[in-house]
């Protein structure tokens, strides 16, 4: 009887212990700056266990953002903590985009579909810089996104950031653990923010410029200039073309397949006609 009531004992001071820890988990108290980072911006607290950082979610202009501390990856030789605010777009775009300080190690390969872009601004020179689009790069990187790049960079060691777009998200790495205060979270958080509204307004202006447009082919006849694909850049030169039959935008059929529908931000367009890809100039 005895050994019963112990074990009723251990076992309900246990469940208070539980109970207690989830409830402060949840409050964020044990990570002061997530916590007040949620209040700032209407978020909330996702717990990833008493050991570990939270994550910080909240939506802004209908794109979802999740702050935090990256995974560590047992393939580094000495793991250092690294910051993470990634922005989901509400809708993906025909877009992409990878930028980091000179210092920081380059891939192995450029990002699939991207160039080298050159920039005719005085920070450009201190970034290396890939893009599927050239001229919606120099619509983005304007001299007020500069700015935002720049003061994420000084927030740590030279060549630790990086920035990369892809059609679904924007993503900014600090190699840094920010969460030791509010204001280098928040701080950090707001550039990215500003990188995000920057971003969509150059995908809007160039969307609104208007969009290749592919004739029929019933002629049977081939184009001499091979048409690009917006989603990853490059030149459609054989296989089918799958063209946007509301906005009349080519993409190669993996391409279209990929993004689920047409690229252009704004057509949503789901139906596509295929067309055989034109032949190149000789």
């Amino acid at each position: 009887m005895l050994e019963f009531a112990i074990l009723v004992f251990f076992v309900a001071v246990y469940g208070i212990v539980r109970l207690l820890s989830t409830v402060i988990s949840r409050s964020g108290s044990w990570h002061h700056p997530y916590a007040q980072l949620a209040l700032l911006y209407d978020g909330r607290v996702e717990s990833r266990g008493r050991a570990a950082t939270p994550l910080v979610c909240f939506h802004h202009r209908g794109a979802q953002v999740r702050v935090g501390l990256a995974p560590q990856s047992h393939a580094q030789v000495a793991p250092f903590p690294r910051t993470r605010v990634v922005i989901r777009f509400r809708e993906s775009i025909p877009f992409r985009l990878e930028l980091a300080p000179w210092p920081r190690q380059a891939p192995a390969q450029p990002p699939k579909g991207t160039r080298r872009v050159v920039i005719e601004h005085p920070s450009f020179g201190h970034y290396v810089v890939y893009a599927n689009d050239r001229e919606m790069a120099r619509d983005f990187l304007r001299p007020l996104t500069w700015a935002s790049i720049d003061r994420l960079h000084e927030l740590v060691q030279e060549g630790g950031m990086l920035m990369s777009v892809s059609p679904e998200r924007l993503l900014v790495q600090l190699d840094r653990d920010l969460g030791v205060g509010v204001e280098l979270l928040a701080g950090a958080v707001q550039e990215t923010l500003s990188l995000h509204d920057a971003l969509i307004a150059a995908v809007d202006k160039r969307s609104n410029q208007g969009v290749v447009i592919v004739e029929g082919a019933n002629d049977g006849s081939s184009r001499l200039d091979p048409v690009v694909c917006k989603v990853c850049g490059e030149p459609i030169t054989e296989g089918m073309v799958m063209v946007c039959e509301t906005c009349e935008t080519p993409h190669h059929r993996d391409c279209w397949t990929y993004v689920g529908g047409c690229s252009i931000y704004g057509c949503q367009g789901k139906k596509a006609r295929s067309e055989r890809a034109p032949a190149t100039r000789v």
